[in-house]
């Protein structure tokens, strides 16, 4: 949990929060412990034994873009869908989706001194609080199928306490939380597999190529034997290809022709197959129609993943283009990178990167590719959390041959940063990374000015 995570407009709320946070253990970085976690499912009824269909999606990289487009088809399809995802950017409601709605200030303070009111101050974290108090909720509210993302790994993660989802999904394993997870992809891999049940089919989303893939494989194959799982790869059994303003998809004898879908980036053609190769393997118990997939793929949202906010930003942009994207790993990077070229052929206009990192998180494996396709970078702290590089702390991460010295900026904050190069330039194109804080300071405040 990060002191970001706190902040809230509803003050009783805010103070349940600081109370969370004030029990996190200091011990242990996995996200539960289980006696105690299960004491206190125990309390609430156990309402994770009571919960609708459940789809289970771990990975490192594009998991709540995967949700949001699942939830998305569903909803028009017409069920009534559940989610439960983490991170979030503004404000704790946006973990706990109730058929379609966020979850209510009300509802949620209530459920937490419940919770609270059960533990007598044991040393829980935070992530685990929240994840009872959800499946509490979700428990006593009515939806055909729930959309339960990891929080952290998969095997040690306090929401792999269902026993029988209806499918297990894996999305793009990369080098993160490697303190907890794993020095290597093989290591990191083999936790996100620990969510494969006996059983479950699983999808696997795309792993990128070379030896990094082939060891996802085959600790996800090395899970699945274990527990008689059948699994679904992407290029196997799966695949997606780009085509201008569309994409195909082909699964078995299908081969179907849709719209990208409305989130930005040539990773989310990726992200969107991956969904319809869940819908695939899901079909007999929750059938969507190709209209379904078009219109849920053209609507969907998922805030401060590649999101352009420069017709939303509060002040006038001069025809400058800003982006936020939450990313803040090598794959997150590439794929970003891949965007900035692919955005360059189009209309090539000089790129700002404006950068803001947690100290836990690795720099170089996230600057390194990007720095390639930019021309300048400006650093800026995260204020909403104290463990944030700085300047000083991130420049030795920053590779002086791909961008002059005199090209790299400092700025108090990523808002003085925006408006510096608002005030200088007419056709940058302004990109806001690094962190997920980051893109929820953001966002606060461009809500804020609404």
């Amino acid at each position: 949990m990060h002191i970001a995570d706190l902040q809230h407009d509803d003050q009783n709320l805010q103070k349940k929060l600081e109370h969370i946070f004030q029990l996190r253990r200091t011990k242990s970085a996995i996200n539960w412990d289980q006696s105690m976690y299960t004491d206190l499912l125990e309390a609430f009824g156990n309402p994770h034994e009571t919960l609708p269909p459940v789809i289970h999606v771990a990975g490192t990289n594009g998991k709540g873009s995967t949700v949001a487009m699942l939830r998305s088809i569903l909803e028009a399809s017409g069920k009534k869908v559940h989610a439960y995802t983490s991170p979030h950017l503004v404000n704790v409601n946006e973990r706990i989706v109730l058929a379609g709605e966020h979850i209510s200030n009300q509802r949620l303070e209530a459920l937490i001194e419940e919770a609270l009111s059960y533990i007598n101050d044991a040393p829980l974290s935070f992530f685990e609080i929240m994840t009872a108090v959800a499946f509490k909720a979700f428990s006593e509210t009515p939806a055909e199928v729930l959309l339960l993302e990891v929080g952290m790994g998969g095997r040690l993660d306090c929401t792999n306490v269902i026993k029988k989802p209806i499918l297990s999904v894996i999305n793009r394993i990369s080098m993160d939380h490697t303190q907890f997870l794993g020095d290597t992809i093989r290591e990191i891999a083999a936790e996100k597999a620990g969510i494969i049940k006996a059983g479950v089919p699983c999808v696997v989303g795309y792993q990128g190529d070379g030896e990094q893939a082939s060891d996802v494989i085959d600790a996800v194959n090395i899970a699945a034997q274990h527990n008689d799982a059948s699994v679904y790869f992407y290029g196997d059994h799966w695949s997606v290809e780009e085509h201008g303003a569309s994409f195909i998809f082909k699964m078995g004898n299908r081969h179907r022709e849709y719209a990208v879908p409305a989130l930005a980036g040539g990773h989310q053609i990726l992200n969107a197959g991956l969904a319809l190769a869940c819908l695939e393997v899901i079909g007999s118990q929750f059938s969507v129609s190709d209209d379904d997939i078009a219109r849920g793929l053209a609507s969907v949202s998922w805030p401060g993943r590649l999101q352009q906010l420069d017709a939303v930003w509060p002040s006038e942009t001069y025809g400058n283009e800003i982006w936020l994207d939450a990313g803040h790993n090598d794959s997150a990077a590439q794929a970003l990178q891949a965007q900035i070229k692919k955005w360059d052929q189009v209309s090539n206009r000089p790129v700002h990167l404006i950068v803001g990192m947690l100290t836990m998180k690795s720099p170089k494996p996230y600057l390194s590719p990007l720095l390639e396709n930019v021309q300048h970078l400006h650093i800026v702290p995260i204020s909403s959390d104290p463990n944030s590089h700085t300047r000083e702390t991130l420049m030795p991460y920053v590779d002086l041959t791909k961008i002059p010295s005199d090209h790299i900026h400092h700025s108090q904050d990523v808002i003085s940063a925006v408006s510096a190069i608002l005030n200088e330039y007419k056709d940058a194109r302004i990109i806001i990374s690094g962190s997920v804080y980051l893109a929820g300071e953001v966002l606060g405040f461009v809500q804020g000015a609404e």
